[in-house]
This record gives structure tokens, sequence and C-alpha cells, in this order.
């Protein structure tokens, strides 16, 4: 009897020593990732910021293009952005090593309607009809959603950045422009938006008024 007895506590104490080393285990678990971070041409981009589901991180690449990390929690997306360059997001699927390649777009441009008359734009009802009518590379839905053609996706999908005589301006304030005292429109990406950093990710529109 003293003998099952004793086996019973001995089999309780493993029982508790084996649920207590989960626990703990479980609670210090971390992920260590390693990213390089290159460009088009398989070279390191030191200095490029890195962001974990749009929360960018307090350190950047090192000069050889690394960033090294210990996890608490896996996020869903990881984006490297640089300023020189453009950005690039993926999916993270648990890796403890990845590579993420950030590539210039081949069809960055610059577009200056400038020298176009004001006159002609009586024609268009508002902003959104004008960039239609007027202004390349730029996509606008139904419900005048603004992407910009060819620009890589950087935060969840969000238009590009609105610029209002050197002032940013939320949608509705761009909704309001005149296309009648429209006196120029800049469309900037990849590398021509890199002026705007971070902000500037999913492509700059840049409007001069007549009326400032």
């Amino acid at each position: 009897m003293k003998s099952i007895k004793t086996l019973f506590f001995l089999l309780a104490v493993v029982f508790s020593v084996n649920i207590f080393s989960q626990k703990k285990s479980t609670k210090n678990e971390t992920t260590k990732l390693t990213i390089l971070v290159k460009d088009g041409n398989n070279k390191p981009i030191p200095g490029a910021v890195i962001l974990f589901d749009n929360v960018k991180q307090k350190r950047v690449a090192n000069a050889s293009g690394y960033f090294k990390i210990k996890l608490k929690k896996a996020p869903k997306e990881i984006s490297a952005f640089s300023s020189l360059i453009g950005v690039k997001t993926i999916t993270y699927k648990g890796e403890d090593s990845i590579v993420i390649k950030i590539r210039r777009n081949n069809d960055d441009y610059f577009e200056d309607t400038s020298d176009e008359k004001i006159a002609s734009a009586i024609q268009f009802r508002d902003i959104y009809d004008y960039l239609r009518g007027k202004v390349s590379g730029v996509n606008i839905s139904t419900s005048n959603s603004i992407t910009i053609r060819g620009n890589s996706t950087f935060s969840g999908g969000r238009g590009p950045l609105l610029i209002l005589n050197g002032v940013q301006i939320d949608e509705s304030s761009f909704a309001q422009i005149v296309p009648t005292t429209i006196r120029s429109v800049k469309i900037l990406k990849g590398p021509e938006a890199a002026i705007y950093g971070v902000r500037g990710a999913n492509g700059v529109i840049e409007v001069v008024t007549a009326i400032n």
C-alpha cells in the first residue's frame, strides 16, 4: 500500500514539473527573425525602415542591409521602406530568415499639367473628373477612391498622399478643389515621392491652384 502511495506521489510530482516547464517555455517563447533588404540588383539597402503590420520599428537595417529582432508576437505583414527606392510589403509565414527586395518602378514619372489652359477645366465636374480626363497614371473608382498605377501598396491599400499648395489635406478637402482653379498637378511615386518619406509610400498627388 505504501509503495502505491509513493508511486502516485512521484507521478504527481513529474506531472506538475512537466506542466510548469511547458508554461514557462510558452511564456518565454520568442521567434528570432533575420531580414535582409535588397534592391532590384541584389545589392543590400542600408538604413531601410522596417515595419511590422504598419508599425515602424525603432531600429533600421544595418550597413549590410540586415535587420535582426526577437519577436514575441508574429506579424501578419512585414514592410521594408527605402526613401531612395520605394517600399515592399510581404506576408510573413513564420520564417526565421527572409529577404525583401525593393524594386524601383521602371515607369516612375513626373507629370505637370501647368502648361494646360485653365479654361479647359470647365468641362470637368470635380477634381476626380479632372484627374480621370487629364492625368495619366491614376486610377479612380466609381466611389472616388484613388490609386496610382504601378505604385506599391504600402499601408493596407490606402490612397496617395494629397498635397494642396504645399499643405497636406484630407480626402474631404481634396474633393472641394474646383477644377477651374487648378494651375498644375504633379503625380509622384517611387523615388519621386521619397521626399515625403513613409507618408508618400502610396504615391503623392500635388495640386497647385490659382487661389492660395
